[in-house]
């Protein structure tokens, strides 16, 4: 991590504070951010998503593809992140590659073996036509807590992404290749209620804290990444950093992340809601609303 120069002072508040936090919030208060719908042109569903100093776009592309070998039923989401040199100076070199792989690590456990949404309605014609989803994010500031926004960001992208709606079969040499919609306004969306979020806990001097600022991070020495469910459930954990964690530590942080991530989830399929609302008014130009989570 790039140095953050903090005095001693600072540090000291920082590690041994109580329940209140450097900018007067709770441990388990996010910042105050928003939500640009239609962030980038040629794309079936885009989103500009910013909480506090960090800032990411998502865009998600549909195309046409053959289904897994080993899942002849299902179709595919695909993810890349581009970590940007200007973002952080952490990200110049490999670094930035390192942490892109990680965090499609993370997506690809969340989206596609936790089970929580169903693959089977992107197959088209099982072994033959799937549909297969691209979404590309692109890291443009990191100012903390990266891979929970980057969670809320793709959940909202993948919740108004335009499937092109199938009307039927055209037979080309006995094969039967799908023919879609002509009409712009005729698409279906991906069911993501279900869809887990990141919920990314540091642990700052005796607490976990949600939504870590640079200067909260700087001050620990690893962070636990949870996938969490609306519901509350639990679908993966992932430790990143050099700390080592008790038992009690786990579970303690377990029951905060589950806590939270409900209530963002929640906030996340409210919002998914307004912003397909949004999207049938056919405004090609940038729409915001606040995320307020």
């Amino acid at each position: 991590m790039a140095e953050i120069l903090l005095s001693e002072v600072e540090k000291y508040y920082l590690v041994m504070g109580q329940d209140v936090r450097v900018d007067g919030r709770s441990r388990s208060d996010y910042r105050q951010g928003d939500i640009d719908l239609n962030a980038v042109t040629n794309s079936h569903g885009s989103i500009r998503a910013r909480l506090g100093e960090t800032d990411v776009i998502v865009a998600t592309k549909v195309d046409l593809g053959t289904p897994d070998p080993d899942r002849p039923d299902r179709g595919t989401i695909k993810f890349l992140v581009d970590c940007s040199p200007t973002a952080s100076p952490d990200f110049e070199g490999r670094g930035g590659d390192e942490l892109a792989e990680k965090i499609c690590r993370i997506l690809s456990i969340a989206y596609d073996k936790s089970g929580t949404i169903d693959l089977k309605n992107l197959c088209i014609t099982p072994k033959k036509y799937c549909y297969v989803i691209d979404v590309d994010i692109l890291v443009l500031q990191c100012g903390g807590n990266l891979i929970d926004v980057i969670s809320m960001a793709v959940k909202l992208c993948l919740g108004i992404c335009e499937l092109p709606r199938v009307t039927g079969l055209r037979y080309d040499l006995g094969q039967g290749v799908p023919v879609f919609s002509t009409d712009e306004f005729e698409f279906d969306y991906l069911d993501v209620k279900n869809s887990p979020v990141v919920v990314t806990l540091p642990r700052v001097g005796r607490y976990f804290v949600v939504d870590a600022s640079l200067e909260e991070e700087s001050c620990s020495k690893g962070k636990l990444a949870f996938g969490v469910t609306p519901d509350g459930c639990v679908t993966s954990i992932d430790k990143l950093g050099r700390g080592c964690y008790q038992v009690k530590s786990i579970q303690a942080a377990t029951a905060m992340a589950s806590t939270v991530g409900a209530n963002v989830n929640n906030t996340i399929n409210m919002r998914i809601d307004s912003l397909r609302e949004l999207k049938l008014r056919a405004d090609p130009k940038p729409l915001s609303m606040p995320m307020d989570i």
